[in-house]
């Protein structure tokens, strides 16, 4: 069957200097459209870089109604593309707006200059972030839920924006919650979120394992920087920029590996921890504060990793070798030989 024409609604905008433009064969699809939109969207005259349709179309997969028929939409769903490459077919509603915000989102991230997204959960604790860097089905959007529900700031569930000079932008959309069974639910924007933008203090690698505890190996510094570039959207097409923009963006920050159980304990540790990041210029104040804050003693020079932990109410950890990644240690016993 042919395709409709796509020419009854469009809607244009731009975000993060990338304009784009979206069509519709139904204008009521316009105000869900706008609901999914990139966070700081305006709407722009300007040429658009990515163009987006959503069209109804016959399908022998799909047996939802759709909005321009509401009598029988049987065999009748919505095909998504972007730039003309179709990318999904036979779709309900629901799953067409989340394909479309996906994609427009991912697009966006990957055309930004000079910003540098990063697929990471971000909130903010005492004036740095805590990075959670990761892709769906990590479990980070549950661990940021926890996070600003123990005081800290939103600033994002899916993508850490970068500037040049290291520091992280707020990027508040709507929270992706994974239910049972895999579907996504929409939650509002929480009302604490961040304003600026703020140092990184602490880079966090962890994924939900049913039963794990909470008990992180440190990362080196070019570890976390690895644990940012693998999540980069734009690795690929800018690897030196990205590469000297994610080191000043971790140059000072803590880095902590390992799975994690309740997003609600691995939470309180993580701001426990986030006090303890080494400070920024001119912010030893901000830093003491933080550690008091925690309920936590200074640490000696050059431990701040092993006093973190302690704070935490986690075993210490190995002191940061040259050797690469490290896990916990555990120490052997010598046996002694048996008389005979």
């Amino acid at each position: 069957m042919p395709e409709r024409p796509v020419n009854a609604g469009v809607l244009r905008g731009i975000a993060f200097g990338v304009p784009f433009e979206a069509r519709v064969d139904d204008r009521r699809l316009l105000p869900a459209l706008r609901a999914r939109l990139p966070p700081g969207s305006t709407p722009t005259r300007a040429s658009p870089a990515i163009v987006l349709s959503l069209v109804h179309e016959v399908s022998d997969t799909t047996r939802w109604r759709t909005v321009s028929s509401r009598r029988g939409g049987r065999g009748i769903g919505l095909t998504v593309r972007l730039d003309g490459e179709q990318v999904a077919r036979g779709l309900s509603h629901a799953d067409a707006l989340d394909v479309f915000e996906s994609e427009l989102q991912l697009s966006v991230a990957r055309r930004a200059q000079p910003e540098v997204f990063v697929h990471a959960g971000v909130v903010a604790v005492r004036g740095r972030a805590i990075l959670v860097p990761g892709r769906s089905g990590t479990g980070k959007t549950t661990l940021v839920q926890a996070l600003v529900e123990a005081g800290a700031t939103y600033f994002s569930d899916e993508y850490a924006v970068v500037d040049a000079a290291g520091r992280v932008h707020p990027y508040p959309r709507r929270l992706s919650v994974r239910m049972r069974g895999g579907r996504k639910e929409r939650q509002p924007v929480p009302r604490k979120r961040g304003q600026g933008s703020v140092p990184i203090g602490l880079i966090v690698q962890t994924q939900y394992r049913p039963g794990a505890r909470w008990e992180p190996a440190a990362l080196s510094s070019g570890e976390c920087v690895l644990a940012l570039l693998s999540n980069t959207v734009p690795a690929r097409d800018r690897p030196g920029e990205v590469l000297a923009t994610l080191v000043r963006a971790s140059d000072g920050a803590l880095g902590f590996r390992g799975d994690r159980g309740p997003a609600a304990r691995t939470a309180r540790a993580l701001i426990a921890l986030a006090g303890l990041s080494p400070p920024h210029q001119g912010d030893a104040h901000g830093s003491a504060q933080g550690r008091a804050g925690a309920g936590l003693s200074p640490p000696h020079q050059g431990d701040a990793r092993g006093s973190a932990r302690g704070g935490a109410g986690l075993s210490p950890l190995p002191r940061p070798s040259a050797r690469g990644p490290r896990g916990p240690v555990r120490a052997e016993r010598r046996r002694r030989p048996r008389k005979r």
